[in-house]
């Protein structure tokens, strides 16, 4: 019995250092492809939200991409749209851009850090407004495995402390 404890123990010590480095190695692959997710949305977005639209341009990619969405974000962001539309004119919901947390977006905006949130990513997005990047990103974006691919879930405003579904829930109240 006391060898096979022995020989077990022994396997365990040579085999854990290669599973942590295959698992580090899985985590990064996949905090590469989230950030490479995020990045293209954001390459593809901030030229689409500087043009003039009829509707703010995160209500045109609700209509055209939901698929780039949770189904919880895309019935909040839609409850938010309604009410604007029914307030006719007046500012009744989201009176800034949720992706950019901004008024007046930047002409670019680059990807941060990814980390593991449970199941999901939080990803750091700046605004490249200036020469020098800000401490603190201007939005935090979550996401969640959705097939072979992702879905935002959720935006995070670390400047305020808050988040586009928090906001959303003060706003529908």
């Amino acid at each position: 019995m006391k060898i096979w404890k022995v020989a077990t123990y022994s396997l365990l010590l040579i085999t854990a250092p290669h599973t942590g480095k295959a698992q580090a190695k899985e985590e990064a692959v996949i905090a590469d492809s989230v950030s490479r997710f995020v990045q293209h949305f954001y390459d593809w977005y901030v030229p689409f939200a500087l043009k003039d639209h009829k509707e703010p341009a995160s209500n045109e990619v609700l209509t055209h991409k939901p698929a780039l969405f949770a189904p919880a974000l895309v019935r909040a962001l839609r409850a938010d749209m309604q009410a604007q539309t029914q307030a006719g004119g007046e500012i009744s919901g989201l009176d800034f851009d949720p992706f950019l947390n901004a008024q007046d977006p930047c002409d670019r905006y680059e990807v941060g850090k990814a980390t593991r949130a449970g199941k999901n990513y939080k990803v750091e997005i700046y605004g490249l407004c200036s020469r020098a990047k800000d401490k603190k990103p201007d939005v935090i974006a979550e996401l969640v495995p959705q097939g072979n691919s992702w879905a935002f879930t959720n935006f995070y405003y670390p400047k305020s402390a808050t988040d586009l579904l928090t906001i959303l829930r003060r706003l529908r109240k």
